[in-house]
């Protein structure tokens, strides 16, 4: 048995608000994603993005057992791609939720989580060009996906491979990606995760003190002031809730 902790959350797309069950916070999660359930998630996401026009590519561990294991990994607890058109994903959102394509998550810029049931879950990152001060030395070679520093030479371009019974695209010559990502000896399954950003890219983000609780309320108060979708989701939060602060968490067990 699974068991999920999610909180509820309101979002507004275009001029929809949608309400879902956020399960970012304290998931409790045991066990791998199966590949069953993954074969129905990407079919259905497939199928919706396609009828949408939206454009997706495999990423991260998900490229990964696509490449090395012609699956998901085993222990893998979700399954990453990455769209280039946010506007065009978000003008779809409420729709897909409709239609079974659960939302679960939502850091606009970054990323959007869906489901189709919650033992089964697919990250769906923003692929973009970086922004910030923090990032300015690598904003000519890297590109950003969910805010984090890649080498743009990866993605030139594309090819269509097979993947659980569909057609889907992956960064072309996807090998030296995944050597970039998790080291020359990538094709042995080991229990060892990426490290994402160039070496520059990386030692410098260590030494940037971004984790500390003060910077992380006065980055909170920053995207409140200048962040409209944030600024709306906060203050669409109090009127549902009467509060600023998350609702109790509540939870639901899925057998497996």
């Amino acid at each position: 048995m699974r068991k999920f902790g999610y909180v509820k959350r309101y979002s507004k797309f275009g001029d929809q608000i949608l309400e879902y069950g956020d399960s970012d916070e304290g998931m409790l999660y045991f066990g791998g994603i199966d590949e069953d359930d993954a074969r129905i998630l990407l079919h259905k996401l497939k199928e919706l993005f396609d009828e949408a026009g939206i454009q997706f590519s495999l990423v991260f561990g998900t490229l990964l057992g696509a490449v090395r294991n012609g699956t998901v990994i085993p222990g893998d607890d979700d399954m990453d791609i990455y769209v280039w058109d946010e506007e065009k994903l978000r003008a779809h959102i409420v729709d897909f939720h409709n239609r079974g394509l659960k939302l679960c998550r939502c850091f606009p810029g970054k990323l959007y989580t869906f489901m189709v049931s919650p033992a089964c879950r697919i990250d769906v990152y923003i692929y973009g060009e970086l922004k910030g001060i923090l990032s300015l030395p690598w904003r000519r070679s890297c590109i950003s996906i969910a805010g984090t520093e890649t080498p743009r030479k990866f993605f030139t371009g594309y090819q269509e491979i097979e993947f659980l019974g569909e057609k889907v695209l992956c960064p072309e010559n996807p090998e030296r990606l995944l050597e970039f990502w998790y080291g020359s000896d990538w094709r042995i399954p080991q229990n060892k995760k990426g490290t994402y950003r160039p070496r520059s890219a990386e030692i410098f983000h260590k030494f940037v003190p971004d984790r500390r609780s003060f910077l992380k309320r006065a980055g909170k108060i920053l995207k409140f002031i200048f962040v409209k979708e944030y600024r709306n989701d906060i203050l669409l939060r109090k009127e549902k809730t009467g509060s600023y602060s998350f609702q109790k968490q509540n939870y639901i067990a899925v057998n497996d």
